[in-house]
Protein backbone atom coordinates (compact mmCIF):
# COMPACT_ATOMS: atom_id res chain seq x y z
CA UNK A 1 0.00 0.00 0.00
CA UNK A 2 1.40 3.58 -0.52
CA UNK A 3 1.31 4.94 2.61
CA UNK A 4 1.24 8.56 0.50
CA UNK A 5 -2.10 8.43 -0.87
CA UNK A 6 -3.95 10.37 1.61
CA UNK A 7 -0.95 13.12 1.69
CA UNK A 8 -0.99 13.91 -2.00
CA UNK A 9 -3.20 13.15 -5.69
CA UNK A 10 0.11 13.70 -7.78
CA UNK A 11 0.54 10.75 -9.97
CA UNK A 12 4.71 11.01 -11.26
CA UNK A 13 6.50 10.19 -14.41
CA UNK A 14 7.53 6.72 -13.83
CA UNK A 15 11.14 7.32 -15.20
CA UNK A 16 11.46 9.71 -12.10
CA UNK A 17 10.10 7.20 -9.23
CA UNK A 18 12.15 5.58 -6.31
CA UNK A 19 10.13 3.71 -3.53
CA UNK A 20 10.94 4.15 -0.06
CA UNK A 21 10.17 1.31 2.76
CA UNK A 22 7.36 2.33 4.44
CA UNK A 23 8.42 1.06 7.47
CA UNK A 24 11.65 2.67 7.83
CA UNK A 25 11.34 5.99 7.78
CA UNK A 26 10.49 8.08 10.94
CA UNK A 27 7.52 11.37 11.07
CA UNK A 28 9.76 13.73 11.11
CA UNK A 29 11.37 12.36 7.58
CA UNK A 30 7.56 11.49 6.35
CA UNK A 31 6.23 15.33 7.19
CA UNK A 32 9.76 16.74 5.24
CA UNK A 33 9.05 14.46 2.46
CA UNK A 34 5.24 14.67 2.04
CA UNK A 35 5.93 17.81 -0.39
CA UNK A 36 8.14 15.34 -3.02
CA UNK A 37 5.29 12.17 -2.85
CA UNK A 38 3.28 10.70 -5.16
CA UNK A 39 0.01 8.36 -4.96
CA UNK A 40 1.54 6.08 -8.13
CA UNK A 41 -0.11 2.45 -6.73
CA UNK A 42 2.57 -0.40 -7.49
CA UNK A 43 0.94 -3.82 -8.90
CA UNK A 44 3.45 -5.86 -6.96
CA UNK A 45 5.34 -4.25 -4.03
CA UNK A 46 7.83 -6.46 -2.46
CA UNK A 47 7.32 -4.22 0.67
CA UNK A 48 4.05 -4.67 2.52
CA UNK A 49 3.82 -0.30 2.71
CA UNK A 50 5.72 2.09 0.42
CA UNK A 51 6.35 5.77 -0.38
CA UNK A 52 6.71 7.27 -3.64
CA UNK A 53 8.97 9.83 -4.51
CA UNK A 54 9.14 11.68 -7.35
CA UNK A 55 12.76 12.75 -7.77
CA UNK A 56 12.09 15.44 -10.31
CA UNK A 57 10.08 17.52 -7.38
CA UNK A 58 13.47 17.69 -5.13
CA UNK A 59 15.61 19.39 -7.63
CA UNK A 60 16.88 19.91 -11.05
CA UNK A 61 20.26 19.93 -10.22
CA UNK A 62 22.21 16.12 -10.02
CA UNK A 63 24.53 17.04 -7.55
CA UNK A 64 21.46 18.01 -5.32
CA UNK A 65 19.66 15.29 -6.56
CA UNK A 66 23.03 12.72 -5.54
CA UNK A 67 23.28 14.26 -2.63
CA UNK A 68 19.26 12.66 -1.64
CA UNK A 69 19.90 9.07 -3.02
CA UNK A 70 23.15 8.73 -0.73
CA UNK A 71 21.54 10.35 2.64
CA UNK A 72 18.62 8.28 1.50
CA UNK A 73 20.36 4.81 0.33
CA UNK A 74 19.11 2.93 3.60
CA UNK A 75 15.44 3.78 3.18
CA UNK A 76 15.15 2.70 -0.54
CA UNK A 77 13.45 -0.49 -1.44
CA UNK A 78 16.05 -1.57 -4.24
CA UNK A 79 13.76 -4.62 -5.43
CA UNK A 80 10.82 -2.08 -5.85
CA UNK A 81 12.48 0.53 -7.59
CA UNK A 82 14.83 -1.35 -10.13
CA UNK A 83 12.35 -1.21 -13.07
CA UNK A 84 12.09 2.81 -12.47
CA UNK A 85 15.82 2.42 -12.36
CA UNK A 86 16.03 1.24 -15.60
CA UNK A 87 13.71 2.98 -17.04
CA UNK A 88 14.80 6.39 -16.91
CA UNK A 89 17.98 5.26 -18.64
CA UNK A 90 16.29 2.85 -21.51
CA UNK A 91 17.46 3.76 -24.93
CA UNK A 92 14.62 3.14 -27.63
CA UNK A 93 15.96 5.65 -30.14
CA UNK A 94 17.00 3.61 -33.70
CA UNK A 95 19.32 6.65 -34.25
CA UNK A 96 21.68 6.10 -31.40
CA UNK A 97 20.84 2.08 -31.84
CA UNK A 98 22.14 2.38 -35.24
CA UNK A 99 25.14 4.51 -34.09
CA UNK A 100 26.48 1.38 -31.54
CA UNK A 101 25.89 -0.98 -33.98
CA UNK A 102 27.83 0.60 -36.10
CA UNK A 103 30.91 1.14 -33.42
CA UNK A 104 30.61 -2.55 -32.90
CA UNK A 105 31.22 -3.38 -36.34
CA UNK A 106 34.11 -1.00 -36.47
CA UNK A 107 35.93 -2.14 -33.51
CA UNK A 108 35.11 1.20 -31.45
CA UNK A 109 33.84 -0.05 -28.21
CA UNK A 110 35.20 -1.79 -24.95
CA UNK A 111 32.98 -4.53 -23.81
CA UNK A 112 33.21 -6.17 -20.61
CA UNK A 113 31.12 -8.93 -19.11
CA UNK A 114 28.43 -8.68 -16.35
CA UNK A 115 30.86 -10.56 -14.00
CA UNK A 116 33.54 -8.28 -14.16
CA UNK A 117 31.63 -5.39 -14.48
CA UNK A 118 30.19 -6.34 -10.70
CA UNK A 119 33.21 -7.22 -9.56
CA UNK A 120 35.11 -3.83 -10.21
CA UNK A 121 32.52 -3.36 -6.61
CA UNK A 122 33.94 -4.65 -3.25
CA UNK A 123 30.69 -6.31 -1.45
CA UNK A 124 28.81 -5.27 -5.21
CA UNK A 125 25.61 -6.78 -3.68
CA UNK A 126 25.37 -4.80 -0.77
CA UNK A 127 26.16 -1.38 -2.89
CA UNK A 128 23.95 0.98 -4.16
CA UNK A 129 24.57 4.78 -4.16
CA UNK A 130 26.64 6.61 -3.73
CA UNK A 131 29.03 4.15 -5.89
CA UNK A 132 29.17 5.05 -9.92
CA UNK A 133 30.84 3.44 -12.38
CA UNK A 134 33.28 6.22 -14.20
CA UNK A 135 33.46 5.40 -18.35
CA UNK A 136 36.68 6.34 -19.49
CA UNK A 137 37.83 7.33 -23.10
CA UNK A 138 40.65 8.28 -25.26
CA UNK A 139 41.29 11.35 -27.25
CA UNK A 140 38.81 10.89 -29.59
CA UNK A 141 36.14 10.33 -27.36
CA UNK A 142 35.68 5.91 -27.42
CA UNK A 143 35.19 4.04 -24.23
CA UNK A 144 38.16 2.50 -23.34
CA UNK A 145 37.50 0.61 -19.79
CA UNK A 146 35.93 1.40 -16.46
CA UNK A 147 36.66 2.30 -13.13
CA UNK A 148 34.81 2.50 -10.07
CA UNK A 149 33.76 5.92 -8.11
CA UNK A 150 32.29 7.50 -4.63
CA UNK A 151 32.17 10.68 -5.67
CA UNK A 152 29.57 12.01 -7.94
CA UNK A 153 31.59 14.30 -10.54
CA UNK A 154 29.04 15.45 -13.24
CA UNK A 155 31.87 16.52 -15.61
CA UNK A 156 32.33 12.84 -16.18
CA UNK A 157 30.93 10.32 -17.79
CA UNK A 158 28.87 8.09 -15.02
CA UNK A 159 26.67 5.48 -14.17
CA UNK A 160 24.95 4.53 -10.82
CA UNK A 161 26.05 1.09 -9.74
CA UNK A 162 21.89 0.49 -8.80
CA UNK A 163 21.35 0.93 -12.53
CA UNK A 164 23.86 -2.47 -13.58
CA UNK A 165 22.11 -4.01 -10.63
CA UNK A 166 18.49 -2.81 -11.80
CA UNK A 167 19.13 -4.39 -15.39
CA UNK A 168 20.53 -7.62 -13.28
CA UNK A 169 17.37 -8.05 -11.49
CA UNK A 170 15.13 -7.28 -14.15
CA UNK A 171 16.74 -9.77 -16.56
CA UNK A 172 16.70 -12.11 -14.25
CA UNK A 173 20.30 -13.04 -14.18
CA UNK A 174 21.61 -14.44 -11.31
CA UNK A 175 25.12 -14.27 -9.94
CA UNK A 176 26.52 -17.23 -12.20
CA UNK A 177 25.33 -16.56 -15.23
CA UNK A 178 26.77 -12.68 -15.20
CA UNK A 179 29.47 -14.09 -17.34
CA UNK A 180 27.42 -14.62 -20.10
CA UNK A 181 25.53 -10.99 -19.98
CA UNK A 182 28.13 -9.29 -22.57
CA UNK A 183 27.64 -5.06 -21.56
CA UNK A 184 29.33 -3.10 -24.75
CA UNK A 185 30.11 1.08 -24.60
CA UNK A 186 30.34 2.96 -27.81
CA UNK A 187 30.66 6.37 -28.17
CA UNK A 188 27.35 8.44 -29.59
CA UNK A 189 26.45 11.88 -31.34
CA UNK A 190 23.58 13.83 -31.71
CA UNK A 191 22.47 15.98 -34.57
CA UNK A 192 24.31 18.93 -32.82
CA UNK A 193 27.78 16.98 -33.08
CA UNK A 194 27.50 16.50 -29.40
CA UNK A 195 28.85 13.21 -27.84
CA UNK A 196 28.22 10.90 -24.87
CA UNK A 197 28.62 7.22 -24.13
CA UNK A 198 25.81 4.49 -24.21
CA UNK A 199 26.28 0.84 -24.34
CA UNK A 200 23.83 -2.02 -25.39
CA UNK A 201 23.47 -5.55 -23.05
CA UNK A 202 22.93 -8.75 -24.05
CA UNK A 203 22.35 -11.91 -22.77
CA UNK A 204 21.07 -15.45 -24.28
CA UNK A 205 18.78 -13.70 -26.97
CA UNK A 206 17.93 -10.60 -25.75
CA UNK A 207 19.26 -7.17 -26.57
CA UNK A 208 18.65 -4.03 -24.89
CA UNK A 209 20.02 -0.01 -25.25
CA UNK A 210 20.86 2.27 -22.43
CA UNK A 211 22.43 5.62 -22.23
CA UNK A 212 23.88 7.65 -19.03
CA UNK A 213 23.88 9.44 -15.70
CA UNK A 214 25.64 12.53 -17.78
CA UNK A 215 25.77 15.48 -15.72
CA UNK A 216 24.78 18.34 -17.91
CA UNK A 217 25.09 16.41 -20.89
CA UNK A 218 22.01 14.28 -20.14
CA UNK A 219 19.72 15.14 -22.70
CA UNK A 220 21.79 14.30 -25.23
CA UNK A 221 19.84 11.60 -26.19
CA UNK A 222 16.81 12.07 -25.25
CA UNK A 223 15.69 15.89 -24.92
CA UNK A 224 12.14 14.84 -23.06
CA UNK A 225 14.63 13.30 -20.06
CA UNK A 226 14.37 15.25 -16.75
CA UNK A 227 17.56 14.79 -14.55
CA UNK A 228 15.96 13.01 -12.22
CA UNK A 229 15.53 10.31 -14.29
CA UNK A 230 18.82 10.40 -16.08
CA UNK A 231 20.82 10.47 -12.36
CA UNK A 232 20.17 7.24 -10.73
Amino acid sequence: MNLAQNLTQRIADPENIIIIDGALPDKVWVATHTPFMASNVLPNPNVPTYYVIDLSLISNQFEILIEWLSANNSLISFPDSYWFIALGHELNNSFYEAQIEDALKAGLFYAIKGEDLASLVKNFDNKDYPFYYQVETNNLEIPNGIKLIDQYNSKNIIFSVALIKSIFALWEVNPSQRKQMNFVFTKVTNESNESTVAFKVSFDNKVAYYDYSGGPKFNILDLSKLPAASVK
